[in-house]
């Protein structure tokens, strides 16, 4: 049965004499301070709670999740041990000390509490009771970090509502309540005197002061508390995310932790009528719109550094209350509600994050093609991969090419493999490893010394397509990679990687496959190019005798402490000083294409361009009903030169053309472009004024790129 509702009239039990009734307790404010235990109990069970969260009803999976914790027996972070009947809370049973730390968060008492509103039982109150009091009798407050403190208060206030406010929870007696009450003020001085310099935790130990502040006005220390947090929430509001929205320490999974405190801290302030300064929701409203764009078509967030592959459409849904708008809406609602953004793709230049998709509008919502690509810096404090110019694909509602998470953050090596440096390696990611190395070297938590350097050079997002140029730096060795991205016609990326160096390198770039793939792989055929065929994904290269290509074991991490097994394609060669690779990611739904790649030789004056200046691609791609011939160029070198490949002439850094069977040109793409002629027909005469050129069913629209006017 249900726990039942006291009534207005005191229960006779509470009227048992309390041996702390003779004495004052100091943490209360002096009108509380006076009351006897019993009447303290009373005031806080018959106290409105409408100034806390909605509370959700428990169901039969929460009794379930309950009975093992009824036993001692944790599963944390996909590890399960049994502890005694009077466990040491000091003491790990694990070798990973985030086993002991997920221990002292104390999430499982949400299981507890929603177990009890379920079934009415009092065994999972007296279990709860028992957990807090024995933790409280042996731990000092601070115990492993200030973090762990703010997410234990969090979920000790979170169960306080299911057993005391409206309740008659017999487990729940006066003198526990005075303990419980004592120690989350201690608690919450503990941390305003021992905040996290920066990051996520220090937002979740301000939430968790602000929360503790707010609910409880009968603490002595709340109204200190309580201004204390305010004051330093803006503060950290503004250190915490960067100007164009992304939380410092560039985790896709932290970004949303970050943002789900401050919503917190939004929902209580106006659930208790608290104002919020202006700046606050200004800077929401940016993180809101990061998150817009970071969630892949298919409602799933890719894992970038720290963290595991989540969605957080709920807690943006949650945050359409304070926040609406039609974009927010949209993601939500998965394009049923409201309107999509305005902008296709989107550069977050503050943190280096760039989003290439497809149309908005695309329907089914999930079939949309999505790319993130990670040209930017470590990020502050340790969550940083050593992955930069990585990426993550999506198509057709599957995550095709992927970040494989983090696993794990120690290195207990009992197989003989340090999975921390596994997972955070540059082995690990979509990028290219120079010599075997990591972009830095490799430390567990945060780095030490020089770090690699990322920055995007240029970012184009047009009707017809999207451009991404970014370049990275590694204190490891003497290269300098640069990558960019192409998007065609919304439907598959051009990848151009060049390695710019004067001594001799060996260089292996990384394509990390999803574990549905594992199994499901064949080579392309020699006339093909280098390649595979994967589930929904081709990827090609043109055939080069210098270029090795393998099929690797590697490894995906959904959440913490679980990998799946999954393929890793790799494309290797060794090189004198320079080298380079050019790779078609060619996205499909059910049918594979026929998908043919060759290299194009490029000219400048007469003379043979080397692949380190300028690159051409030949791209057939056959399907049932159609065929398109498509050409890419892209020139490296600054400055514009004149290129003849094929039977185009051009000044352009991006040019990318469209035929169908009969050689008819259907559309034609170019980025910083001068000069066009194809076929000896002049399209383009805009000497000194780059621009855009977008041409396609007959109608040819030409965009300046620097605030010059069109030619």
């Amino acid at each position: 049965m249900k726990p039942s509702y006291p009534s207005t009239a005191t229960p006779a039990f509470l009227g048992t004499q309390n041996p702390l009734a003779s004495s004052m307790p100091v943490f209360l404010e002096p009108r509380f301070a006076a009351m006897t235990p019993a009447e303290l109990l009373t005031h806080f069970r018959l106290r409105a709670v409408t100034n806390y969260f909605p509370l959700k009803p428990g169901k039969a999976k929460h009794v379930a999740s309950a009975q093992p914790i009824l036993n001692n027996e944790f599963t944390l972070n996909n590890e399960t041990h049994r502890l005694g009947d009077e466990f040491n809370w000091l003491h790990n049973p694990s070798p990973d000390l985030e086993w002991l730390i997920m221990l002292h968060k104390f999430y499982y008492s949400r299981d507890l509490a929603l177990a009890y509103d379920y079934s009415g039982d009092e065994g999972y109150a007296d279990k709860w009771v028992a957990l807090v009091g024995s933790w409280i009798e042996q731990v000092p407050d601070g115990f492993v970090n200030s973090q762990v403190t703010g997410r234990r208060l969090q979920q000790w206030l979170l169960a306080y509502h299911y057993f005391v406010p409206g309740r008659h929870c017999f487990k729940i007696t006066a003198d526990f309540l005075l303990t419980l009450l004592s120690s989350i003020q201690s608690q919450a001085l503990f941390l305003s005197n021992n905040l996290t310099p920066e990051g996520n935790h220090r937002t979740i130990e301000l939430s968790a002061i602000f929360t503790v502040a707010v609910l409880f006005p009968e603490l002595s220390a709340s109204a200190s508390l309580l201004a204390f947090a305010q004051r330093e929430l803006l503060d950290n509001l503004r250190h915490d995310f960067l100007a164009d929205g992304v939380q410092n320490e560039l985790s896709t999974d932290y970004h949303h932790t970050v943002l789900k405190n401050f919503l917190r801290v939004r929902e209580l302030a106006d659930l208790n009528g608290l104002a919020l300064p202006e700046a606050f929701d200004t800077v929401i409203r940016k993180a809101l719109e990061f998150s817009i764009y970071a969630h892949k078509p298919d409602g799933w967030l890719p894992a970038i550094n720290d963290g595991d592959i989540n969605s957080y459409l709920s807690l943006l849904r949650k945050a359409q209350r304070y926040y609406p708008g039609d974009a927010l809406s949209y993601v939500v609602s998965q394009g049923a509600q409201g309107k999509p953004s305005t902008q296709r793709s989107r550069l977050f230049a503050d943190s280096g994050y760039c989003i290439l998709r497809s149309d908005w509008a695309e329907r089914p919502y999930a079939d949309g093609r999505y790319l993130f690509f990670d040209c930017s810096d470590l990020g502050f404090g340790s969550h940083g991969h050593y992955d930069l110019l990585s990426f993550e694909m999506a198509a057709y509602g599957r995550s095709l090419i992927v970040d494989p998470g983090r696993y794990t953050y120690h290195e207990h090596d009992s197989d003989g493999v340090n999975w921390r440096h596994a997972f955070k390696g540059t082995a690990a990611h979509n990028t290219i490893m120079v010599d075997g190395k990591d972009q830095m070297a490799y430390r567990c938590h945060e780095p030490v010394g020089p770090q690699p350097r990322a920055a995007v050079l240029s970012f184009e997002s047009n009707q017809g397509f999207d451009f991404v140029h970014g370049c990275a730096l590694s204190p490891q060795y003497e290269v300098q990679h640069q990558r960019s991205i192409f998007f065609a016609e919304a439907e598959y990326w051009i990848i151009s990687d060049l390695l710019l160096a004067s001594d001799a390198h060996r260089y292996e770039q990384f394509f990390h496959l999803a574990p549905e793939a594992q199994g499901q792989i064949e080579w392309l055929e020699a006339e093909q190019g280098h390649g595979i065929q994967a589930p929904d994904l081709l990827i090609a290269q043109a055939r080069r005798a210098e270029v090795a290509t393998s099929l690797e074991p590697g490894w995906v991490s959904p959440e913490y402490g679980v990998k799946h097994p999954a393929p890793v394609l790799s494309f290797s060669q060794q090189c004198k000083g320079s080298g380079w690779f050019q790779t078609v990611l060619y996205p499909y739904k059910n049918i594979a294409p026929a998908l043919h790649v060759e290299g194009i030789s490029v000219t400048s004056l007469g003379q043979s361009v080397p692949a380190t200046q300028a690159l051409a691609l030949s791209i057939l791609i056959q399907s049932e009903t159609t065929t398109y011939h498509d050409c890419f160029f892209v020139a490296h070198q600054p400055g514009l030169t004149e290129y003849h490949f094929a039977d185009v002439i051009c000044q352009a850094q991006v040019l990318f053309i469209r035929r169908d069977a009969e050689g008819g040109i259907l559309s034609v793409r170019a980025y910083a472009a001068e000069w066009l002629e194809i076929g000896g027909r002049k399209l383009l005469d805009s000497i000194g004024k780059p621009v855009c050129l977008n041409y396609a069913q007959g109608q040819l629209q030409i965009d300046a790129i620097d605030g010059s006017v069109p030619a």
